[in-house]
């Protein structure tokens, strides 16, 4: 027998070597691994641990606009301009979101202390309204969508540890932005925020909404380019936009608004719409408008460039005959100039437009309105 023990070969001997400093390094990055998750760990719970969650059933959170509130834990914001506002202590805000349909986010703004707004692309999950921390204090929050197929999809608000919502300043008056591409914003860089209705809204200390759709006619029943044959006559008493063919309607006794700004007829005279077909057609939209608001003010823009104006005037003319003493229309003749550069085509205002079309209408709206 033999019992002399074999002689690792070259090869063994060399493969040996190197494979123990690769063994030694692995387990080198296994324990660098474990302890890295130990330490996180704790770290993570700490977050969690020092942050205040609120839902949006939250009673310190307004909502102004089309929200769709049936799901406890989610609120839906619906249409250009909608927003929500409430006040916070603490020193730092964060938004809980959902994903809008289709599976993206949508673009929002918000505003912390009254601030400029910042605009948040494509927002979902948590975002944080402030990466620099606040002064310690109170502090209040406005969140607003940006345009038409934006919609808030909100889960509510996290905050610092022992930090707790509280009401928003009151504002006490509603006033409604009827309309379509001008009344969004359509063609200015911040779009809701920049359009005459949000400034007008802001000038006169109101709650403000903007139920108004890029290239909607009033007429319904006909395709205003190329959207669905639904005209704003009908599809604002839709709680969401002409996205969905299959809106509920709108609570209109949810909330009375004071005032209702209606600026249409652009886009029915672009269509070729008859003018008889869009004076009955603004005739009757008028009477649902008294119909759901007794009380509120009812204030007819007649639109820029001259579109639809006469027939316009005329359904006011109609209405105030049969008794609504409430009803008021407002000329834009000379307002805008396209020479001076208040356009960014023939039709849409720009930025500087909008200005100067609040500019005009404020004190209208103030003579008005009383206010």
């Amino acid at each position: 027998m033999n019992n002399r023990k074999p002689v690792p070969s070259a090869f063994s001997i060399s493969a040996e070597g190197r494979l123990a400093p690769l063994r030694r390094r692995f387990w080198l990055v296994w324990l660098l691994v474990a302890v890295t998750v130990l330490l996180a760990a704790p770290s993570v719970g700490r977050v969690n641990a020092d942050m205040a969650a609120t839902g949006p059933n939250d009673p310190n959170i307004h909502y102004i606009g089309r929200w769709d509130a049936s799901e406890p834990d989610t609120y839906r914001g619906y249409w250009a301009g909608t927003s929500l506002t409430t006040a916070f202590t603490g020193t730092g805000v964060r938004l809980r979101l959902g994903y809008a349909a289709p599976p993206a986010g949508s673009d929002l703004y918000a505003s912390v202390d009254g601030g400029p707004f910042n605009l948040y692309k494509n927002a979902s999950g948590i975002i944080n309204l402030t990466p620099e921390r606040l002064m310690p204090g109170e502090h209040t929050l406005t969140v607003v969508t940006r345009d038409i197929r934006d919609v808030v999809v909100f889960k509510g608000l996290l905050l610092d540890e022992g930090a707790q919502t509280l009401p928003p300043p009151e504002k006490k008056r509603l006033i409604e932005f009827v309309g379509d591409s001008i009344t969004v914003g359509y063609k200015t860089p911040n779009v809701s925020i920049e359009s005459y209705a949000w400034l007008a809204g802001e000038r006169l200390n109101a709650e403000h909404t903007q139920i108004a759709y890029t290239g909607i006619c009033l007429t319904d029943g006909v395709s205003c380019n190329g959207l669905p044959p639904s005209g704003m006559s009908e599809q604002y008493f839709k709680l969401q936009p002409l996205d969905y063919a299959d809106s509920p309607e709108w609570d209109v006794s949810s909330r009375q608004p004071d005032a209702v700004v209606i600026n249409l007829g652009t886009n029915d005279e672009r269509a070729d719409i008859d003018a008889g077909t869009f004076r009955e057609a603004y005739v009757r939209f008028l009477e649902r408008l008294r119909k759901a608001y007794p009380q509120a003010e009812l204030i007819v823009i007649r639109p820029l460039n001259g579109y639809m104006n006469e027939e316009a005037q005329e359904a006011v003319l109609l209405r105030q005959s049969a008794g609504d003493a409430r009803l008021h229309v407002i000329a834009t003749d000379g307002w805008l100039s396209e020479a001076a550069g208040d356009y960014t085509d023939a039709l849409h205002p720009s930025a500087q437009g909008n200005v100067k079309m609040a500019d005009r209408l404020v004190p209208e709206l103030r003579r008005i309105l009383g206010w």
